[in-house]
């Protein structure tokens, strides 16, 4: 495996993978930033104070920015490399709780929703688990018949987020499918 290149390309090599394409880097980049300004300008159309407007832009970068990264090759070679943990992986996308956590009391309003949060929060970290102690073999498709509870959870359970409607389904595509399910050979 490639290694990390020295100084701050390095830390992006860390981040991303090292050897990523030029057209894999383009798709990200634009993906992220197309991404954000579009949940930002839909926001704007929605009314939402500016501060939330840059918030849900943020949050939309890095899931749906994310979402592109986790499903490239070299992301997956990167996070699946021999060294790489269970529990590695499991905080990785247990650290998105707080995404979860951030549209629950930003944007699902007045007040903070704790049923979506823990719902959603909560069906992540076990959905996370147990395709991180599947078989290899057996990761894609739990990780996909996860993500369609996630989806039927959102959109019928729960009721969508006015604004980020697109919120769940990325997530669960950026951690479980593609941070969790290795690159196959």
């Amino acid at each position: 495996m490639t290694q990390p290149r020295p100084g701050l390309l390095g830390s992006w090599d860390r981040f991303v993978g090292p050897g990523m394409s030029r057209g894999e880097t383009l798709v990200l980049l634009g993906a992220t930033l197309a991404g954000g300004a579009l949940v930002a300008v839909h926001l704007y159309t929605l009314g939402l104070p500016w501060l939330l407007i840059a918030l849900g832009a943020l949050v939309a970068a890095d899931v749906i920015g994310g979402a592109v990264c986790n499903m490239t090759e070299t992301t997956k070679r990167w996070y699946h490399r021999p060294e790489q943990r269970r529990r590695d992986h499991l905080g990785f996308i247990a650290l998105h709780v707080c995404h979860v956590v951030i549209v629950a009391w930003a944007f699902r309003g007045p007040g903070f929703d704790s049923i979506y949060a823990l719902s959603i929060g909560g069906w992540l970290v076990l959905s996370a688990i147990l395709v991180l102690c599947a078989p290899t073999v057996l990761r894609s498709p739990l990780a996909t018949t996860f993500f369609a509870v996630a989806l039927g959870l959102s959109l019928y359970a729960l009721g969508p987020t006015p604004g980020f409607e697109w919120f769940v389904p990325l997530l669960f595509i950026k951690l479980l499918i593609g941070h969790a399910v290795p690159v196959k050979d």
